[in-house]
């Protein structure tokens, strides 16, 4: 009998609510054999692994001793990029990659891009006439120009990020059967560096108000970053803050389209916007599972974590857990509180998550609000992969 618990089968691709459902009522906490490792899916138990040192995000030591041969050397720029990436590290080295770049990212810090996003959404639906694919036409330039923005990439220079970013999450989501993969992994690491060198020369030596030019400022001393950590923080603001956001902005619009009253009431003026947020990052998180690494042996709810083991803190199921959540597959606008934890908990708290929160609010609303009869125009097309919720193609008509 196969392993039930498949990421990768259509049924967990097209419909994972219904799939993590059924694993989650066997058993919140189970072993897959097909992944080899532990999959949480219960919302307490979601929690608690969280806030548990014992479970790791260190994985570039491991990443590293599984490559050899012409895979190492195809990959060995883009593993330069991962080692600056906040998420693959614990403390010290966590907080040291990340202390430079918060205070740019506070609540407070991203309102001020208000105005910004929403000229940037205008823009983008003025240009949407007729029948359309959602993500090409909206989802993935908006959060794209949006982090473009915030870097202070000029305009003429952003067509590469789109591009950049799918060829990057061929690499982070681990796309290794693929025939071109260790092209696609090498041009990946590569590219970043000839894209962005010439912009970071134009703010070493003029620099402006944004966060490029703060980094820069403080490039090699004590309290900054090194030139290949500033690259590596650049190659993980741009592919999350992108690929991440234009998930959420894609599958919210999609279970919005099915649910025509929550597309209502999201119209109405008087809508609490931040709830509305708050219940669509629950209802349709981008992220299906955050991956984690079993650092000391240990039992956990009956189960033996054994050191090495790696770990699926499965959010997109955790956040329709019905221990914790009334009517917990119905899109409730108004609903509070709502405990979702689709940016995950403690140190390792999504440093994106207001950037996040500001572009689905002002989006979302924006879009239905334009075109009050947008509707599906053909079937959905989701990727296959094992950790973000992502639409590759919604065909709609407006």
């Amino acid at each position: 009998m196969s392993d039930p618990i498949d990421f990768l089968t259509p049924g967990a691709v097209n419909d994972p609510h219904a799939f993590f459902a059924a694993v989650r009522q066997r058993d919140p906490i189970a072993w897959s054999e097909r992944h080899r490792a532990w999959v949480v899916t219960g919302h307490p138990e979601l929690d608690a692994a969280f806030r548990d040192r014992r479970l790791s995000t260190e994985r570039m030591a491991g990443f590293r001793a599984r490559l050899s041969g012409k895979r190492a050397e195809a990959l060995a720029a883009a593993i330069e990029l991962l080692d600056g990436w906040m998420l693959f590290h614990e403390p010290p080295t966590h907080t040291r990659l990340r202390a430079p770049l918060a205070r740019s990212f506070t609540p407070k810090a991203v309102g001020t891009l208000g105005g910004r996003v929403e000229a940037l959404v205008e823009g983008l639906l003025d240009r949407i006439e007729g029948p359309v694919d959602l993500v090409e036409a909206f989802a993935h330039p908006l959060p794209a120009a949006v982090i473009a923005e915030l870097f202070g990439v000029p305009s003429d220079q952003r067509g590469w990020l789109a591009d950049w970013s799918a060829k990057f999450g061929v690499v982070v989501f681990g796309a290794t059967r693929r025939d071109d993969y260790e092209e696609v992994a090498r041009a990946a690491g590569e590219e970043l560096a000839g894209e962005l060198g010439a912009v970071m020369d134009r703010y070493r030596a003029e620099p402006e108000d944004n966060l490029l030019s703060l980094l820069l400022a403080a490039e090699n001393r004590p309290d900054g970053l090194t030139t290949s950590e500033i690259l590596g923080a650049c190659s993980l603001l741009l592919f999350a803050g992108h690929d991440t956001t234009a998930s959420l902005l894609g599958s919210a619009t999609v279970a919005l389209l099915h649910r025509p009253e929550a597309a209502a009431w999201l119209r109405d003026p008087s809508v609490d916007l931040d709830l509305a947020v708050e219940e669509l990052l629950r209802f349709e998180a981008p992220a299906k599972a955050m991956m984690r690494t079993v650092a000391e042996s240990h039992d956990r709810d009956g189960r033996s974590f054994e050191a090495g083991q790696a770990v699926f803190l499965t959010i997109l199921a955790a956040n329709r857990d019905p221990r914790v959540f009334e009517r917990a597959d119905d899109i409730v606008l108004d609903r509070s509180p709502n405990p979702h934890l689709t940016f995950g908990h403690g140190h390792h708290f999504c440093l994106g998550a207001a950037l996040a929160r500001l572009e689905a609010r002002v989006a979302l609303p924006a879009l239905f609000r334009r075109f009050p009869d947008l509707g599906l125009d053909g079937d959905v097309v989701w990727k296959a992969t094992i950790s973000d919720r992502s639409a590759a193609h919604i065909p709609v008509a407006v």
